[in-house]
Formats: structure tokens, C-alpha cells, sequence
């Protein structure tokens, strides 16, 4: 166990460090910056082993975000960013007696709190003055607390995930005027480890990593950008560890980034 987050995290820290290294390289012929924020229609689901579902979690998040895009002159891109995100969304599930394995229906709230921090590289196969196609690869990492409030007859708890992941995908825009540009992206997501620390058991449980999809379609228009985005998150079930074990889980956020870019 301890063997696999050494590797995991050598990897994770060591593409960074050359992310950085090439992001501060004097070949870049050009760079831009964007700082952006956004908001989304994040929705949580798990579901028992029959495929019926034992909950639901849905709400708005709101977050801030950065990135920085820097192409080179022999058509190789580098792009990372990075997010921090919040917010509360309504929960609809069960309440159950671990003595005596009774459940019940119970609402409340669950709080998120979050970030994540992505990095592409990719090779435009197609480049004109008006168009681009670029398929890249890149990993990324994102962490969340999940934090299930209490009711007056059910004691809420805390949930911490990480999840390491790579991303494939193709970007592509089209230049409509010299100030108005129209672009999209989109691709999967392939989990390399997923991890949930539960606090009240003090257990780490590892869900099965399922393949997931993204996809944005935006414009820009001058400095100013808006983006419309759908970014999934598939958990298989985790094994089972001393009774307990995490469900197969679904996210599915659905929203708009509006920024500057510079």
C-alpha cells in the first residue's frame, strides 16, 4: 500500500516540477494567463450492489480558478490549472442501525470544500491562422472533504477523497474575427488511485477507478471568456475492509466559467 502512494505521488510531483521547468522555458513563443470563476450543478450518487440507489447528493458549487496555456514554436503546448471550490447541496438518503441493520429515509445537508490542479501537454497536428487541432494527455489531482451533517435522529460524518488521474482528449478552436474566437474540448478521464479516509471509522478505503468523461465549449471574445463544462467522476466499489466499504459513487457537474484572459 504504502509502495503504491510513493509511486503515485513521485509521479504526480515529478510531472509538476517538469511542468514548470518547461512552463519557464525562454522557447515559448506564446503564453496566456486567465483567471476565472465558476459555478455548477454538482450531483453525488451511490448505489447498492443491486443497482438500486441509496442516495443522492445535489446542489450548486462555486469555485475560483487559474491557468496558464504557453505554446512553443514547434507546435507543442504545455496547460495546467488550478481550482479551489465549495459549497452546500441538499442529501437524500437513508439513516441505518449498524446493530441492527435497519434503514430509513433521512434528508440534510452535506458541505463540500475542494481543490484541484491539472496539467496537459499536447502537439497541435493541425495549425492554421484561423484553426487548431491538438490532441494532448495530461494528469491531474483533485481532493474534497465531504461533509454529512447530523440530524436530530442520524450522526453525520467526514469523508476525505484524493483521486490521481490521467486525461486524453482533443482541443480544437476556430478564429472567427481577430477579437472572437470559439473553441471546445473534450476527452476521458482514466483514475490511477482513488482513496477515501472516513475520520469516524478511521479507515482509508480504495473505490475501483471507472473510466469518466469531459467536455467545454466556449468563447472568447477580446479578454473576456465564457465556458460551458461537464466533467464526470465514476467509483467502482472498494473492497471491503472490516464490514465497511464505499459504494459504487457517480459525480456529475454540470456548469459556467466566465474570466479574463490576459
Amino acid at each position: 500500500m504504502r509502495l503504491k502512494h510513493y509511486v503515485i505521488n513521485r509521479m504526480h510531483f515529478t510531472f509538476i516540477f517538469l511542468f514548470c521547468f518547461m512552463a519557464f522555458h525562454t522557447t515559448a513563443s506564446a503564453r496566456d494567463f486567465e483567471i476565472y470563476g465558476k459555478g455548477e450543478q454538482f450531483t453525488w450518487k451511490e448505489f447498492d450492489e443491486d443497482g438500486s440507489r441509496l442516495l443522492k447528493e445535489s446542489g450548486r458549487i462555486y469555485g475560483i480558478g487559474i491557468s496558464t496555456k504557453y505554446i512553443f514554436r514547434n507546435n507543442l503546448t504545455i496547460r495546467a490549472r488550478a481550482e479551489i471550490f465549495g459549497g452546500t447541496v441538499d442529501y437524500d438518503g437513508q439513516a441505518c442501525n449498524n446493530i441492527t441493520g435497519s434503514c430509513s429515509p433521512t434528508t440534510t445537508d452535506t458541505s463540500y470544500v475542494g481543490s484541484k490542479i491539472e496539467g496537459d501537454f499536447g502537439l497541435r497536428i493541425v495549425s492554421t491562422e484561423k484553426f487548431f487541432l491538438e490532441p494532448f494527455a495530461g494528469i491531474g489531482s483533485r481532493y474534497w472533504e465531504r461533509d454529512i451533517k447530523s440530524t436530530s435522529h442520524a450522526t453525520g460524518y467526514l469523508e476525505k477523497w484524493r483521486t490521481v488521474y490521467t486525461r486524453l482528449g482533443l482541443n480544437s478552436e476556430l478564429r472567427i474575427t481577430s477579437v472572437w474566437d470559439i473553441f471546445a474540448e473534450w476527452g476521458v478521464r482514466l483514475p490511477l488511485h482513488t482513496e477515501n479516509r472516513v475520520d469516524v471509522l478511521g479507515l482509508t478505503l480504495e473505490p475501483g477507478n471507472s473510466t469518466s468523461f469531459f467536455a467545454e465549449i466556449g468563447t472568447r471574445i477580446s479578454m473576456l471568456k465564457l465556458v460551458a463544462f461537464y466533467e464526470g467522476m465514476r467509483f467502482s466499489k472498494s473492497p471491503v475492509k472490516y464490514r465497511y466499504y464505499q459504494p459504487k459513487s457517480e459525480a456529475d457537474m454540470y456548469g459556467i466559467n466566465i474570466g479574463l484572459e490576459f
